[in-house]
């Protein structure tokens, strides 16, 4: 799985973590959020939080899909505890489902291996919301969710043009981009080697408009 992986991300290393907090600060500084740099036991980071609610992460990363550094957009959006969803672009998805697979039937498992991600195992326990109505994102995206309801108010007007934008400019197949929901946190992760003035701006516009919709789902608007 890390070879497709490696070739998703790309050969770049990124630079020094002082080179990621510049351009986070700057950015953050842009944006009006707050920055600040964070100390923790997996080495420092830097966060910088929003004034809708919305923070954003750099450090250690959390998951073995993204090698290196990570940036994660978090939210906690209100809603119920118990609905999960997925998003990420076929591709991804493909890659992940192999390995999956992979570990299931090498170890010759009859259930799904609990020291996966949340969102891996999702890959292979929920079901696809059907996208066949905007087909450039079907073409493009993969959705899964086990509140199939939840999930298409989510996806109302505004997301989906949102969605479809970015699909049209920056987010690639070979982007490696997982937006999940999970106990009422909406997250966005991706590599965090590299960052550049624009990649955060786009992601963190799309982000906005995903979390923001996600709260208003919550509070029954």
């Amino acid at each position: 799985m890390f070879d497709a992986l490696k070739r998703m991300i790309g050969s770049a290393s990124g630079g020094a973590a002082t080179d990621e907090g510049q351009v986070l600060a700057a950015w953050a500084k842009a944006e009006g959020h707050t920055f600040k740099r964070v100390n923790a036991k997996t080495g420092a980071g830097f966060v910088a939080e929003s004034p809708d609610g919305w923070r954003v992460e750099w450090g250690a990363s959390q998951r073995s899909y993204i090698p290196g550094k990570e940036l994660r957009f978090r939210c906690d959006t209100g809603v119920a505890a118990d609905v999960q969803m997925i998003l990420l672009s076929r591709a991804l998805s493909q890659v992940l489902e192999t390995d999956v697979f992979s570990r299931f039937t090498n170890a010759m498992q009859t259930q799904i291996d609990n020291t996966l991600p949340d969102e891996m195992r999702w890959l292979a326990m929920h079901p696809r919301v059907a996208l066949n109505d905007h087909p450039a994102l079907a073409r493009r995206f993969v959705l899964l969710s086990n509140a199939e309801a939840v999930a298409r108010q989510w996806l109302n007007e505004q997301v989906l043009l949102t969605l479809e934008e970015a699909a049209a400019n920056w987010w690639t197949d070979t982007l490696v981009v997982v937006v999940t929901v999970n106990r009422g946190m909406l997250t966005l992760r991706m590599p965090g080697q590299g960052l550049q003035p624009l990649q955060l701006k786009l992601v963190g516009d799309l982000y906005r408009v995903l979390a923001m919709r996600l709260k208003a789902v919550a509070a029954g608007a």
